[in-house]
């Protein structure tokens, strides 16, 4: 048979042969194949690859340092047997033989397989073959870096866009709180009609025995009459009905509210009378859906002979 083939069909018959896990047989082939310049690096690798398979490793790195001397090698033929001996090494435990052979590998394409970890690895001071769990675990690791690195000037511009906003949003939400504290003691301004809706809070109604208990020092009377009030500056208003009326206050109902302390200044506009009288000064006292009450705190002396007259005309509520 050896004088019936050549050099190539040697080569092939072996591939198939090694391919079928015939290693023996294959061994043959290759021999015959190397004794040919033009195959003996590539038939040399070949050896080497049936020894590792059969187990035997000390053999199978010799026959790679053999091809790697043949000349006829490509460079990526070369870089290829070079990574193959390298682990050959590794797993003969002589690790300063295999990471020079990773250097060289990663002299010639620093991208080459998993090159880049085995010599990281081999560097580190570690020993032991290192395993396909650790390799993956480098790559990612070594990929979650790189994309860190890409990311971070994105990743910077994002937070201080988010600081930013925070800092609007602590803005907004102290004028919010200034607004509220600015509102406590008056409400919501109403429409255009000047009128403005009544918030009643906890406390701003007294229980209707409390009134009866209350004791005035004037005597009210009913009277129904028209009036009309608004705070000092007239930034609210509105019109509402005096219902009752005594020297020192009187009670209004009216859809305009106001909270308790509000000064006013209120006018009266009498039935029997065109012009009406004002009080320069009235306290709201108390609160109520639609309605509220008023202490009378500055009144000229016309004005209060005006009300004491209006009381005399009328019937005392009891």
């Amino acid at each position: 048979m050896e004088q019936r083939m050549s050099a190539f069909e040697r080569y092939e018959h072996g591939l198939v042969l090694k391919q079928i896990r015939l290693f023996d047989s294959a061994l043959e082939d290759f021999r015959h194949a190397a004794r040919d310049p033009q195959y003996a690096g590539k038939a040399h690798a070949q050896l080497a690859l049936c020894f590792r398979g059969m187990g035997r490793h000390e053999e199978a790195a010799a026959a790679f340092r053999q091809a790697l001397s043949a000349p006829t090698l490509s460079s990526e033929e070369t870089v290829h047997i070079l990574y193959l001996l390298g682990q050959t090494l590794e797993s003969l435990g002589r690790y300063a033989e295999a990471l020079e052979a990773y250097g060289w590998v990663r002299q010639e394409d620093a991208g080459f397989r998993d090159v880049a970890s085995r010599i990281k690895h081999l560097s580190s001071g570690r020993r032991g073959p290192v395993t396909q769990q650790q390799l993956g675990f480098q790559c990612w690791v070594e990929e979650m870096l790189r994309l860190e690195r890409q990311l971070r000037p994105q990743i910077m511009s994002l937070l201080g866009q988010m600081w930013e906003s925070l800092g609007q949003y602590a803005k907004t939400l102290e004028a919010s709180r200034w607004i509220k504290r600015t509102r406590s003691s008056f409400r919501d301004i109403g429409h255009q009609s000047g009128h403005r809706e009544l918030t009643l809070t906890r406390g701003s109604l007294p229980a209707p025995r409390d009134r009866k208990r209350d004791k005035r020092q004037h005597v009210r009377v009913a009277v129904r009459l028209h009036s009309h009030f608004s705070t000092k500056g007239r930034l609210v208003a509105g019109d509402g009905e005096l219902r009752d009326l005594s020297p020192g206050g009187c009670r209004v109902t009216s859809p305009v509210g106001f909270p308790v302390g509000e000064e006013l200044e209120c006018s009266i506009f009498s039935q029997d009378t065109v012009n009406s009288f004002t009080i320069e000064g009235a306290t709201v006292r108390w609160t109520r859906p639609q309605e509220f009450g008023l202490a009378f705190t500055k009144v000229r002396p016309g004005v209060q002979r005006q009300i004491a007259q209006l009381c005399r005309q009328r019937i005392p509520l009891g």
